[in-house]
């Protein structure tokens, strides 16, 4: 309780300062304040690339982060109506509540008049522009945009995938699988054939939270998502997923799942991989930097991890189940609040965020500083990658934040230049996928829709979740599939799917 009176003082007191900002301009330049969600706002107040970036627009901006109770100080600053100009923060549904609730500005006006560059980039690429607007055509916030063009980029969203371990599959003569079948085969072998060399049948084939990445290669997603056919469905109700369902039921009787495949337990999960237990799990890009050195000291330096492609469906296609490959926007995105005296001011800073030269501030920093062209690339300095002693961070971040979802457009890509080779590797095996199952992420429902179809799904996902782990352990039989998919229907799955389906048929039409 003294923590959160305590979380309440802090937001008191972030309310009162931003109350007392002034909005007139002093030494001629307008003064931004900007909210966004971080642990050191002197960080992003200190950026010489920001720096730069407020000589060139002649607009100022003084960053604020909240307390430490990030979500609950969000909410209340929200809620007070003391509002700061500009807001970065988690895109949800409640950026239609927030328009409607006049917290935000709608900025389809403010662009076209003001951000000449977001508004020729919208020209050029007209699809980006589709993944932002409303039902209605209206824009109310700005993304952070990863032009999507070269496997860089792509893989700065293709970071997590199946691993495997890959001295098992050479000590067993075995290439890394491909297709539902192979991956039988594999598992099968890790559990039959001693990979860990200890004498014991101890090995978890497949460990973790990973089970619906193999889904696609039944040809569905367990979400709403598009068929092989083109159509919009509700995966867990086609006769695709019950073909999945009856393997991972085949799977576990023979053990070759791990409990942790139903249990999600991370430190569990952890465990069993240093350990030598583990032949595959899914998981992040950083494998190689979080698990295997653990794992060598624990066995032996051939100890060795590879990243596994998509599988390949039936008709020889990898699809990727991940849905932000499917976007080219950021979770994050920036509104601009009813507060704002200047929003054209805030407008002109955004926009030139989105030049070549303002993104590039806002990633890769200061020319001749903290990176410089080699041979057509930009290439981190020494002092870029030299870390600052006394915080612990590269000096890099003196100049640019890479990783922060400011509006830009810019594949982050300067984040791989601290990357290990194997973690690019990684993530260029998992950027080799067609997005094609995946329900496009930009398309947008109004705000009534949206909201009937989150009640439905806030109802049906815990089913979903229950029903699948009884098919798969075999507690009720696959049999009962049809009343299962009746169940979904009684539950509001179908009047939801009908929505998605005339929301997708709109969003066809604009192409």
């Amino acid at each position: 309780m003294k923590k959160r009176i305590a979380a309440i003082g802090i937001v008191l007191a972030l309310l009162a300062v931003l109350a007392g900002c002034t909005r007139e301009e002093q030494a001629g330049r307008p003064q931004i304040t900007w909210y966004l969600r971080a642990e050191d706002e002197s960080l992003y107040n200190e950026l010489k690339g920001i720096a730069a970036i407020e000589d060139a627009t002649g607009v100022d901006v003084n960053f604020i982060c909240p307390p430490n109770d990030s979500e609950d100080a969000f909410k209340m600053m929200v809620a007070s109506g003391k509002l700061p100009d500009v807001i970065m923060w988690q895109h949800s549904s409640a950026i239609d509540r927030m328009y409607q609730e006049g917290t935000i500005l709608d900025l389809t006006d403010l662009i076209a008049q003001h951000a000449p560059t977001l508004t020729a980039l919208y020209e050029r690429r007209p699809e980006l522009r589709r993944q932002v607007e409303t039902a209605g055509g209206r824009i109310y916030y700005f993304p952070s945009i990863n032009p999507m063009e070269t496997i860089e980029e792509i893989g700065r969203k293709s970071y997590c995938g199946l691993i495997i371990r890959d001295d098992w599959l050479s000590k067993l003569g075995l290439s890394a699988p491909n297709t539902i079948d192979e991956w039988y085969e594999v598992l099968t072998a890790f559990k039959t054939r001693d990979p860990n060399g200890n004498g014991f049948q101890d090995e978890i084939p497949f460990d973790g939270w990973g089970l619906p990445y193999f889904l696609p290669a039944f040809g569905v997603l367990d979400n709403f998502c598009i068929n092989a056919q083109g159509e919009v469905v509700f995966g867990p109700m086609e006769m695709e997923y019950k073909a999945y369902l009856e393997t991972m039921h085949k799977w576990y009787e023979e053990g070759l799942l791990g409990s942790n495949c139903f249990i999600h337990s991370d430190p569990w999960k952890t465990e069993n991989i240093v350990n030598d237990l583990t032949g595959a799990f899914a998981g992040l890009d950083n494998a190689w930097r979080y698990y295997l050195p653990t794992l060598q000291e624990n066995t032996s330096e051939a100890a060795s991890l590879q990243a596994v492609p998509w599988l390949r469906a039936e008709n020889g296609t990898r699809y990727t189940p991940r849905e932000d490959v499917a976007s080219n926007m950021a979770t994050i995105v920036t509104v601009i609040t009813s507060a704002c005296e200047n929003p054209e001011a805030a407008v002109k800073l955004i926009d030139y965020m989105y030049s070549e030269k303002g993104s590039e501030l806002l990633t890769w920093g200061i020319e001749g500083e903290s990176f410089e062209w080699v041979d057509g690339e930009r290439r981190l300095t020494e002092l870029a990658l030299t870390t600052d002693p006394e915080k612990g961070w590269l000096r890099l971040y003196e100049y640019a934040v890479g990783h922060a979802a400011f509006p830009k457009y810019d594949g982050e890509t300067v984040v791989l230049a601290s990357y290990p080779e194997e973690q690019l590797i990684a993530e260029r095996t998992w950027a080799d996928a067609s997005t094609a199952l995946v329900y496009p992420p930009g398309i947008a429902l109004d705000v009534e829709d949206k909201a009937f179809c989150d009640g439905v799904m806030d109802d049906v996902q815990p089913y979903l979740t229950e029903m699948e782990l009884k098919f798969i352990t075999g507690e009720e039989p696959l049999s009962s599939f049809d009343l299962f998919a009746a169940q979904l229907e009684r539950m509001g799955v179908g009047e939801a799917l009908e929505i998605y389906r005339q929301a997708y048929a709109a969003y066809q039409q604009k192409q």
